[in-house]
């Protein structure tokens, strides 16, 4: 059987090339290239070294057990350092993910709570509207018109951005106002339908709703939806 040490690993590490050389017999000879000849048939070493890993060597040899105990020591303390460093590591990003756990529970808790609170809204809405009798809505004079557009337009409102859209709607105090293409505004109360038209279709809209907000809640936690009225 023939082992080989390659001349970096003897330079990075004289006492892994030793224990190469040594192989349990002390009769070997440390040899550059060395070759076996015919007399040798049991076990060889062939050995490539640089001038440099020699050198290192007969430090090595000359230093004697204490030194490469020593190195074996040195050796140690890194690696017990680099485990304790890992450890720590390992240690504050167990902190970070309860952390992180922490405000996403929290951040879950809080949507939680905030669909119950417009799953109600919601429902208290589709009551109200269902017992409701349609009121039409009440064309605006321009007077009226200018007076609401003046009130919201700190908000940005500006029915002259209609567009493609048939009609521009905003809400204000509770009521509704609708600006329409031909230049027309109307208003309604919000909580009132103005046609049986559409106070079915609003009731639809809102009854998908109440369906979406329900299903959320039973399917992201355990807070109990209210009952669906």
């Amino acid at each position: 059987m023939v082992s080989a040490v390659s001349s970096q690993a003897a330079t990075l590490n004289p006492l892994a090339a030793y224990t190469a050389l040594d192989g349990g017999d002390s009769s070997k000879q440390l040899a550059s290239n060395a070759t076996p000849d015919d007399s040798d048939r049991g076990p060889a070493t062939q050995v490539s070294l640089s001038q440099d890993a020699l050198d290192r060597l007969a430090a090595t040899f000359r230093q004697g057990p204490d030194a490469a105990q020593r190195a074996m020591d040195d050796s140690q303390t890194v690696q017990d350092r680099f485990t304790d460093q890992f450890a720590a590591a390992q240690a504050d990003m167990a902190a970070v993910r309860a952390e992180m756990q922490k405000s996403f529970a929290a951040a879950k808790e809080k949507m939680r709570d905030n669909v119950v609170g417009w799953l109600k809204m919601t429902q208290d809405s589709y009551v109200k509207y269902q017992n409701a009798t349609p009121v039409p809505a009440v064309q605006l004079t321009d007077t009226e018109i200018d007076a609401i557009l003046k009130k919201v337009a700190p908000r940005g409102i500006d029915p002259s951005k209609i567009g493609s859209a048939d009609t521009y709607s905003f809400g204000e105090d509770g009521k509704i106002y609708t600006f329409r293409k031909d230049g027309t505004a109307w208003v309604n109360d919000g909580d009132v339908p103005t046609s049986e038209e559409q106070k079915v279709r609003a009731l639809q809209s809102m009854a998908n709703n109440i369906q979406f907000l329900t299903s959320y809640l039973r399917d992201n936690g355990t807070v109990q939806p209210p009952p669906v009225a």
